[in-house]
Formats: C-alpha cells, structure tokens, sequence
C-alpha cells in the first residue's frame, strides 16, 4: 500500500523502462518534485522488485501469437481542432506489441 499519487507510480514505471540506465531515487525524486527521499525510494523498490520478478513468473510457452495493436490517445491537435488523419496513422492511436500464448488442450 501507498500513500503516493497514482500518477507518481506511472511516471516512475515509464522513466525506468523509457531509458537503458537505471535511475537513482534521489533523481527520481527530484523529477517527481517530491520533498520525502523514503517514499520515493520505497516506491523504486517496489517497482524494481516487481520487474525483476516478472520475467520468472510469465514466461510464454506453445503457440505464440505476435500482433501490433492500437490503443486511443489523447493529442494536442485536439486541443487546436486540426484535422486528423484517419485509420492506421492517426495522430489518436499509439502503437503497442503485443504477444499471447495459445495452449493446445485436446477435446475429449
């Protein structure tokens, strides 16, 4: 459990995976602009624990399906009512990887 903004935990999970270097809690605290060193670096912690564990835990196996996929975002040309393009480019999709296991289990 913790007390810190939501938004915090997503800020930190993106600045550690956007770069190849690790960040310090000292750094990551001074780009949250958070006053309390223990916090932030409980929160590190945590998401370091959980990433470091992930790859044990959900390894894929069978048949796997790989697929680019598109999730909506919010643009600043909405803000500027431009026009968007439409379809696989637009301006409101981001492109995501993504990846699925397929188990074959028989039918009896």
């Amino acid at each position: 459990m913790s007390k810190l903004p939501f938004r915090y935990w997503f800020v930190a999970f993106h600045l550690l995976t956007s770069t190849k270097k690790s960040f310090s809690a000292k750094e990551l605290q001074r780009q949250l602009g958070h006053k309390n060193y223990d916090a932030i670096w409980a929160l590190l912690h945590k998401l370091r624990m959980a990433m470091g564990t992930r790859d044990a835990r959900y390894t894929l196996s069978g048949v796997l399906e790989l697929d680019e996929g598109f999730f909506s975002t919010e643009t600043q040309a909405e803000e500027k009512q431009q026009p968007l393009k439409r379809g696989r480019g637009s301006q409101k999709k981001s492109k995501v990887l993504v990846m699925a296991e397929r188990r074959n289990t028989a039918r009896k």
